[in-house]
C-alpha cells in the first residue's frame, strides 16, 4: 500500500506562516493543500503532498504569464541561481538541506515553480521553505507588486 500524506502537518504551518505575515491569506483547501495567497499579485503559495511518496513539494504558482516572465527575465539578467536564493533565505530560518526546483506550465495553464522537501520533514521545515520561498520570490520579477507603468 503506498504511503498516505500526513495531515497533522499542516495546521501546523498554516498557523506560523500566518503569524509570520508574510500572506494575504492562509487556508487548506478540501484537497489537503496548505494554500497561501501572494500579496500585491496574482498568485499563491502552496505545500501539497505529491504522489507515489507524498513527499511534500513548497510550491508558487500563478496563471500570470507576465508575472512568470519577469521572474525568469531577473534570474536571467542578474545571474543569479534560484536554488541558491532560495538556499540563502533558508539560512535565515536556521535551516538547511539540499535544494532543486522545477519550473513548468501545468495542466490548469499555470506557471509553477516548485520544490521538494526533504522526504519525511517536520512542520519547522515546511515553515522554514514556505517562508524561504516567499522571501526569495518577493524580490524577483514583479512579484513584490511594483509593475513598471
Amino acid at each position: 500500500m503506498p504511503p498516505t500524506p500526513p495531515t497533522n502537518l499542516l495546521p501546523a504551518v498554516a498557523d506560523a506562516v500566518r503569524r509570520a505575515d508574510v500572506f494575504d491569506d492562509v487556508q487548506i483547501d478540501e484537497t489537503g493543500q496548505l494554500i497561501c495567497a501572494a500579496r500585491q499579485v496574482d498568485a499563491e503559495y502552496a505545500v501539497a503532498f505529491e504522489p507515489p511518496d507524498h513527499r511534500p513539494w513548497v510550491i508558487l504558482r500563478s496563471s500570470d504569464r507576465w508575472l512568470s516572465e519577469s521572474i525568469e527575465a531577473d534570474l536571467m539578467h542578474s545571474g543569479d541561481k534560484l536554488e541558491e536564493l532560495i538556499a540563502e533565505e533558508l539560512l535565515e530560518f536556521d535551516h538547511e538541506f539540499p535544494i532543486r526546483f522545477e519550473h513548468f506550465r501545468d495542466e490548469h495553464k499555470r506557471y509553477v515553480f516548485r520544490t521538494p522537501t526533504p522526504l519525511d520533514p517536520n512542520a519547522d521545515q515546511l515553515v522554514a521553505l514556505l517562508l524561504a520561498y516567499e522571501a526569495a520570490f518577493r524580490q524577483l520579477g514583479d512579484m513584490g507588486g511594483e509593475a513598471d507603468d
